[in-house]
């Protein structure tokens, strides 16, 4: 069983949390390493809340499995 629920557990297991804001329709990456350095590395995902760094609106979370490797290049989902 794969645990993804805290920002420590996602590093862990190699995931990504992906962001998207819908009022600007832009995707940004939360720095996981920093979020753990910082301290937040043992909080919720689904209680963790991102504003936009362009807009300041509340910005959706995705949780990103790790791409698969395919003969040395990246496989896409």
């Amino acid at each position: 069983m794969i645990h993804v629920s805290t920002f420590e557990e996602l590093k862990r297991q190699q995931y990504g949390l992906a962001l998207y804001c819908i009022v600007c329709d832009r995707w940004g990456e939360a720095d996981l390493k920093q979020l753990i350095e910082t301290g937040r590395g043992n909080r919720a995902v689904t209680q963790a809340r991102f504003r936009c760094r362009d807009c300041g609106e509340v910005v959706e979370k995705q949780v990103r499995p790790p791409v698969p490797e395919l003969g040395g290049a990246a496989g896409y989902i």
